[in-house]
């Protein structure tokens, strides 16, 4: 991975589990990176940068930069993309989701809707770039862990230590492919300024594939805690997921998630390795207290 020539660089939605590590990485690449979100920071945090969509300006006053890069959800890209013009960025790096796939044809009308955002947010991405001479980047990752606050990984984490078990559907076996937060952050820093990357898509995946039942049980070993996987027929797994999402404040559970557990939801790494080298690593979850 080259340096960028790139030197000042804003990163809307900094906050977000990516941001830390992004973050981190432009610094140590001598880049200028300038957090922008929805408001202004806690005393002594980082400052933040406020855009004010009617007025078309920033509070702190901010001046051009070459990129922007987007952690924001992907239906946000159009406030985005005015930032950007505002700025004279010269590319536009977003994220959507490989959500835009697994859930196209859910039984659910939320994430079937979810599907639609995304779909509707790329093809925004690219005509408004393009529309402004800018270059664009799209990454679409799979299951995102890292920051300790997904709702995947560290939802099963919540679930191992408050319970010291987790139920699996009898038969779910499908394959999973978790991302680090780090990883999403240096593919970020790879793509800036290269012309490989420019009008392109890519689904990011981490560097391990793994069924879903061995994700659980590397979950288990990262807490220093002997795997007790429960198998549970489909039926009944439905309803003891629905009472323990309400323990844990857990509304995002839904149905279709657990039919996803059957269902292989992976890519292919190898356009995003041949144009930037992207080189994710093994799926590593940390313990909690180490974060």
């Amino acid at each position: 991975m080259t340096a960028t020539r790139f030197g000042r660089v804003a990163v809307v939605g900094a906050a977000s589990q990516i941001g830390s590590a992004l973050m981190a990485r432009l610094t140590a690449q001598g880049v200028d990176a300038y957090r922008v979100g929805r408001g202004q920071a806690e005393p002594g945090a980082p400052l933040v940068h406020v855009f004010d969509a009617r007025l078309g300006c920033f509070d702190p006053a901010l001046d051009a930069v070459d990129a922007v890069i987007t952690l924001a959800p992907l239906p946000t890209i159009a406030v985005v993309m005015q930032m950007a013009r505002s700025l004279g960025a010269r590319q536009v790096i977003a994220f959507g989701s490989t959500g835009r796939y697994s859930k196209r044809g859910s039984t659910s009308a939320i994430e079937r809707d979810f599907a639609t955002q995304q779909e509707q947010g790329e093809r925004l991405l690219a005509s408004q770039c393009e529309a402004a001479g800018m270059a664009w980047t799209l990454f679409r990752p799979t299951m995102v862990y890292g920051a300790n606050a997904d709702l995947n990984v560290a939802f099963i984490r919540t679930m191992v230590l408050r319970f010291g078990f987790f139920p699996v559907p009898i038969g779910a076996g499908g394959l999973r492919q978790p991302v680090h937060v780090d990883d999403l952050a240096a593919a970020c820093v790879a793509a800036l300024d290269n012309p490989r990357t420019f009008a392109q898509a890519y689904d990011l995946g981490g560097g391990e594939v793994l069924p879903f039942p061995d994700l659980v049980r590397r979950v288990f070993e990262a807490e220093g805690k002997r795997p007790r996987l429960l198998p549970i027929p489909r039926r009944l797994y439905y309803a003891l997921l629905a009472l323990a999402s309400r323990w844990l404040h857990a509304d995002f559970v839904r149905k279709e998630m657990i039919d996803r557990m059957f269902e292989d939801l992976v890519v292919s790494n190898q356009p995003a390795s041949d144009d930037f080298g992207y080189r994710p690593r093994a799926f590593e979850p940390l313990r909690a207290e180490s974060r």
